[in-house]
């Protein structure tokens, strides 16, 4: 939303003296899951994902978001001790770091700012409680031909470019669970695998509709 960098750009200086431009590369962590909430980014330039682990070790990232926005801003209105999730830069990012303090100082200090966060985080919230809560409950096998069908795009040979590890992060399972749905599919001539990578042919993708419709999904 350009009205955040606008804001940004208004920040009253004693706030503006608090905070760190950084640098963060692809992959690297800008928050743990857990870790203290001790400061807030503002993602500048960038896209990050939102990634959860749970007690099974899977790990589910259910969502991506791009600059502008901002990291942390939940778990310090809400007085949470630690972050609720880690956030991961996909692409190269460029933020604004401060603690938290002087994030709570610019709220009170421009109350319009305040108003534009609480828009923005509904915004940020609203795709994630709306689209992704489903799949994790659906059954393994449901899961994978959802997710595939959904990465489908009509192509005569659509070549998913994503690995047995992105898949698994993104449903919530294990590559374990993954490569045995997929070896179900090839086996039902659902898919095809080239050079390790998931095809998907039209046919195929009429033979995925009636699975994810049948009892054979449900496993």
């Amino acid at each position: 939303m350009r009205q955040l960098l606008d804001f940004v750009n208004a920040m009253p200086e004693k706030v503006r003296h608090q905070t760190i431009k950084k640098n963060i590369t692809p992959g690297e962590t800008i928050v743990m899951k857990g870790g203290k909430v001790c400061h807030i980014y503002i993602l500048l330039r960038g896209t990050v994902s939102v990634s959860n682990e749970f007690v099974n070790g899977h790990r589910y990232t259910f969502a991506e978001f791009d600059a502008p926005s901002l990291i942390g801003e939940v778990e310090a209105l809400a007085d949470q001790p630690g972050y609720a999730a880690t956030i991961e830069a996909v692409t190269p990012c460029l933020v604004f770091s401060m603690d938290t303090a002087a994030f709570m100082l610019w709220l009170e200090e421009d109350p319009g700012f305040a108003l534009l966060l609480a828009k923005l985080i509904a915004q940020k919230m609203y795709p994630t409680s709306n689209n992704n809560g489903s799949i994790k409950f659906m059954p393994s096998r449901q899961k994978v031909i959802a997710y595939l069908l959904e990465s489908y795009d009509g192509s005569e040979l659509f070549l998913l470019a994503k690995s047995r590890q992105q898949i698994a992060d993104e449903i919530g399972t294990s590559v374990k669970t993954v490569n045995r749905c997929i070896n179900f599919l090839k086996t039902n001539f659902a898919v095809t695998i080239m050079r390790g990578k998931v095809t998907i042919t039209p046919p195929q993708a009429i033979k995925l509709r009636r699975l994810s419709e049948s009892n054979l999904a449900d496993t």
